[in-house]
């Protein structure tokens, strides 16, 4: 399936990945975007081409300058650049860039098929162009030059990047003027009135947000409607743009470049910066914050989940919410969030993403984050393999047996009933017992009460041998507890695995155990009354 982009030169400099052959539908300019993979370790990346026969090629010089470009753009909003090689394949000149794992925005959105609030996430997503953009006019002192929705790709956690950087050039149009030279690569519909005329002059005295701020306006354009543009007349349509927006595209679009809103501006919209935006803000500031505002955001959060569009909880919110608990940004109440958008997945997703962090989690000497883990325990179990169980949860969460705090002891024994029917015999009888043995004379009369409750449950998983060998000397023990409730759990629990005894046992060590409770101060009680 994929060709390795190394054999392609033989003893020369090589890339270290795997391309795909097969290309995504959309891309920027004339570039062709494939899959790949990082040949050393097999992570994801994105591997841009282009080719020419004529190495001078007009479009071949100008994706050289969007490679040095990109090199040397830092931003969290512009896309990361990872390799690039230029090579001669089959008579052509091919150029090469590697970058970090993404895929065109327009597929991204057709799958997503956001509605009502949440097409928030539109919002969210260009307010890091903007901020891209903005970056690139104020910052840098340049121009892109192509802004559309084409010039956008979305990493696997969702975020936004901005990428097409092969016309990027000097506000002051000094050196190297590639916007000047390959002008042509922009189509009609995306160019502003002094860049259709080729007014150089008109640019370099305008503000150096003036081109932009237009490939801006056409970029909200295509996202809101969710249709690329054709022509410039349908930037007259307005009942796409956000009502709380209209203002900002409407200045973005204005045919005086000296009056064009600067990027910096928008990007201070309230529309832009959404709850969502406040959301992940946070997270990705955690560190930044203090007890009390952490405190206070996570007992909102819940709240706040259901409004924010599924695959950004799972794919972009999940992640931080783990790395956070693992870390130590997050107070141990963060679980319940992360419990939250656990069940929107499936078994298998809940494995891969959520899994991992839990059993590292669950070696945590955060007491408080265990109690959170084992009291929402009911939500996740259904989604643990035997195998998962056995090797990352278990271990770790045995510990809290003999944890100094009575609540974490309680809370363990009592998560054994859902993990249980997924655990080895071998587990169960070699080490679960063991612990339970120990918990049957602990000092807290609750735990021996419940102890005695979960052997009963658990009897099934046991295998008859060991409930014979084990059973009857856990309830006469139990039996003779002072404590009244455990005394009825061990009632109760022999009548519920009296198929495991034969007719001795039950006359010979069963019934003479049982009879005290005939003169036991509750003994209606003791009868199950």
């Amino acid at each position: 399936m994929f060709a390795k982009l190394s054999a392609l030169v033989g003893g020369g400099p090589a890339l270290n990945v795997n391309v795909d052959p097969h290309q995504y539908d959309t891309a920027w300019g004339c570039w062709s975007h494939h899959s790949g993979t990082n040949k050393e370790d097999g992570s994801a990346v994105s591997v841009f081409k282009i080719a020419a026969v004529d190495p001078t090629d007009v479009k071949l010089v100008a994706a050289r300058n969007g490679v040095r470009r990109l090199k040397m753009l830092r931003h969290p909003n512009v896309l990361a650049f990872k390799d690039s090689l230029e090579v001669q394949e089959k008579g052509q000149t091919v150029l090469y860039l590697v970058t970090e794992a993404v895929r065109p925005l327009a597929m991204v959105l057709q799958e997503l098929d956001l509605a009502g609030q949440h097409r928030q996430y539109l919002a969210t997503g260009m307010l890091h162009m903007t901020n891209a953009v903005s970056f690139i006019n104020n910052s840098c002192n340049m121009i892109h030059g192509n802004l559309c929705m084409a010039a956008v790709v979305v990493t696997d956690s969702l975020d936004w990047k901005l990428h097409g950087f092969d016309l990027l050039s000097e506000h002051a149009l000094t050196g190297d003027f590639a916007l000047k030279q390959a002008s042509w690569m922009v189509a009609s519909q995306y160019k502003p009135a002094e860049l259709a005329k080729c007014e150089w002059q008109a640019v370099q005295q305008g503000p150096s947000w003036a081109v932009d701020s237009w490939g801006l306006g056409c970029m909200m354009q295509e996202v809101f409607s969710g249709k690329p543009l054709t022509a410039v007349e349908q930037l007259r349509r307005t009942d796409v743009i956000p009502p709380a927006l209209l203002a900002d595209y409407q200045k973005l679009l204005s045919s005086q470049t000296g009056r064009r809103l600067n990027p910096a501006k928008v990007a201070e919209s309230r529309f832009l910066n959404n709850r969502l935006v406040e959301v992940v803000g946070f997270m990705e500031n955690i560190s930044l914050k203090d007890s009390a505002e952490k405190d206070s955001f996570f007992k909102k959060l819940p709240a706040m989940v259901p409004a924010i569009p599924e695959p950004v909880a799972v794919r972009k919110l999940l992640p931080l919410l783990s790395s956070s608990l693992e870390f130590g940004g997050a107070p141990a109440s963060a679980v319940s969030s992360l419990m939250l958008i656990g069940r929107m997945l499936s078994g298998d997703e809940f494995i891969r993403r959520v899994v991992p962090s839990l059993s590292r989690l669950f070696a945590s000497s955060d007491r408080n984050l265990r109690r959170n883990l084992l009291e929402s325990i009911d939500t996740y179990g259904q989604h643990l393999t035997t195998d998962v169980i056995e090797g990352q949860i278990y271990p770790p969460l045995s510990a809290g047996f003999t944890d100094e705090n009575a609540y974490i002891r309680e809370l363990t024994l009592k998560s054994i009933l859902v993990l249980a029917p997924k655990m080895r015999q071998a587990t169960l009888t070699q080490n679960l017992l063991k612990h339970l043995s120990r918990l049957q004379v602990d000092n807290e009369p609750s735990i021996r009460a419940n102890t005695t409750v979960l052997l009963g449950n658990i009897a099934q998983y046991l295998g008859d041998s060991y409930c014979k060998k084990v059973l009857l000397n856990a309830f006469g023990r139990a039996l003779k507890d002072s404590f009244p409730p455990a005394r009825v759990a061990a009632l109760r629990a022999l009548i519920a695995t009296v198929q495991h005894y034969d007719a001795n046992e039950v006359a010979l060590r069963a019934l003479p155990a049982v009879s005290p409770l005939c003169i036991d101060p509750l003994a209606g009680e003791a009868a199950g009354k």
